[in-house]
């Protein structure tokens, strides 16, 4: 077993690569925070929903030093690799049979994650041994690397290591389209593998407008599968680039909230079907990450 650590400027290192062997990654399951209301008189409680909170992933390791001297030198380097104040990413490397071949990466997946506490190394001659704990960092899923458009421009590749089992990905190519040339009154999908709903207040999700032709009075995109909307107010003209990041929208690379309905596109696992209306055709591009619970 390994992890890959990778900072947020994109340097990765392995624990491997200081000489230190991971010997699990235990994730755990993600903490659930329930919310309830009470009224007086009543039995009881009310439940009024639930929202996820943190998850821990565990790492023990051990180190075999060449010899006392060593055994501080590689202390000293995993705390150098370590100890961080910013979040950084990590993810997961496994053999295919226990001690045999070369450890590979599960699956295009990482998490965000920070160091929850403080370790130390119990030192028994010339190994030491210790856990490592992280605590994700934001959001508790774990999100893929590559983002839907990695997909739409060149497939689902095994060795470009972005991708792997346990992603949802299918083999139906209508699923790995993520740019659509819509018209009024037909209506296109796009497919989320990941088990999270992508909304872009939280998560990472792109949409591009562009090619817009017959719109007189605003655009709207529903996707009807959730029944989220975007609505633009004032009339588009096919020169124009809409572009919701997140929250922040803009036409032409000025802002232009105040000529929306301040909604937003969400996405639900799997299928999406949307349309597109107030115009006879669009260029419509989705860009996203995916995330697992």
């Amino acid at each position: 077993m390994d992890v890959q650590i990778t900072r947020i400027n994109g340097q990765t290192m392995k624990l491997s690569d200081i000489n230190v062997q991971v010997q699990d990654f235990r994730v755990g399951s993600i903490e659930m925070r329930p919310t309830y209301t009470e009224v007086e008189g009543a039995n009881g409680r009310i439940s009024t929903g639930s929202t996820y909170g943190v998850r821990t992933i565990t790492v023990p390791f051990y180190f075999n030093a060449q010899d006392l001297l060593d055994v501080a030198i590689t202390r000293d380097k995993l705390f150098e690799m370590i100890l961080s104040t910013e979040d950084f990413y990590i993810r997961e490397l496994r053999r295919l049979e226990y001690q045999n071949g070369d450890n590979q990466f599960v699956s295009g997946k990482h998490y965000k994650v920070k160091l929850s506490s403080t370790f130390d190394i119990d030192q028994q001659l010339k190994y030491g041994f210790g856990e490592l704990e992280f605590e994700t960092a934001d959001l508790p899923f774990a999100e893929s690397i590559g983002k839907s458009l990695d997909i739409q421009r060149d497939g689902v590749n095994p060795g470009s290591g972005l991708w792997g089992a346990g992603m949802g990905i299918i083999s139906d190519p209508a699923s790995r389209i993520y740019k659509h040339k819509a018209v009024a009154g037909q209506r296109f999908q796009i497919f989320n593998p990941g088990n999270i709903p992508v909304h872009p207040f939280e998560q990472e999700l792109k949409i591009t407008i562009s090619d817009v032709a017959g719109s007189t009075a605003g655009f709207m995109l529903k996707n009807h599968t959730n029944l989220s909307t975007a609505t633009i107010t004032s009339a588009l003209y096919i020169t124009d680039t809409i572009i919701y990041s997140g929250p922040n929208i803009g036409r032409n690379g000025l802002s232009f909230l105040r000529n929306t309905k301040k909604d937003f596109i969400e996405l639900v696992p799997g299928w999406n079907t949307l349309e597109v209306f107030n115009c006879t055709s669009a260029t419509i591009e989705f860009d996203f990450r995916f995330y697992y619970k």
